[in-house]
This record gives structure tokens, sequence and C-alpha cells, in this order.
């Protein structure tokens, strides 16, 4: 099985990264994971600007929360559509979050640029998946 070269998870939650963070490493599923803290540093790394001004690879899979300060995840994706195409290439964008609005989740899913939206916790098996649609799709 190839793994995923990387994945950004984007969220305010200190707590809910590291644990997101331990369950991509523990599952082999991706050589690199690096966090953001909101929509804003996700733009910077895929920017390579502010504290991501090294080198670093870009994301295969955006795990995105909705609700963070700065920049929430909506503001992002429309900052992100503004994105060359080569930055966007073969990256599929995830919402994961706690919100159970069903405006969001219609919002999300009516977007072109999100896969999926699913609530947290991410779980070991909703990973597999995702990262099996990845390797399918794109590599």
């Amino acid at each position: 099985m190839k793994k995923i070269e990387c994945i950004l998870l984007v969220d305010d939650s200190t707590s809910t990264n590291f644990y997101h963070k331990k369950l991509i490493e523990i599952s082999g599923e991706a050589t690199h994971v690096f966090e953001a803290e909101n929509g804003l540093e996700a733009l910077d790394y895929m920017n390579k600007k502010g504290k991501f001004t090294s080198s670093h690879p870009r994301p295969n899979i955006i795990f995105l929360d909705i609700n963070m300060p700065k920049m929430d995840g909506f503001e992002f994706l429309e900052n992100y559509a503004k994105l060359d195409d080569a930055k966007k290439a073969d990256i599929i964008i995830v919402f994961l979050t706690t919100s159970n609005w069903t405006k969001d989740k219609i919002k999300a899913i009516e977007s072109k640029l999100v896969y999926d939206f699913i609530e947290k916790p991410l779980t070991k098996e909703t990973l597999q998946h995702i990262c099996a649609y990845y390797r399918e799709t794109y590599l």
C-alpha cells in the first residue's frame, strides 16, 4: 500500500489536532502530517508563508474544521479557490467538524472543492476510506 505523502490538519483545537495526528501516524496512512490552527495559517502553508516558509510537502488531503478564529473553514475555501490550479492539483478537502447544522453540511457538499463532510472525531475506518479513495483516484 502506497502511503499518502502529506495530510494537513486545519483546526484551532490543540487536543483535536494531537488526537488526529496520532491516529494518522499510528494508521501508517501518511508519511507527513502538518497542522494549521486556522484557515489563514492553512493558506500560509499552501503559499509557503509565515511559519511555513521552510520546505514542506504539498498536502494531498486537508481535514478542515469550520469554526475557527481569524479565518473559518468556509472563508478558507473562498481563498483556496483563488489559488493557482497547480497548488490545488490532486488535493481533496474533507470538512471534519463538530457542526451538525444542516446549512453547513449543504453548503460544504455543494462546494466543488469539498470531497466529504464528517463529524469529529476522525475514526480509523473513515481515515482508511478517505485515503483509499485518494490512492485510487490520484496515485
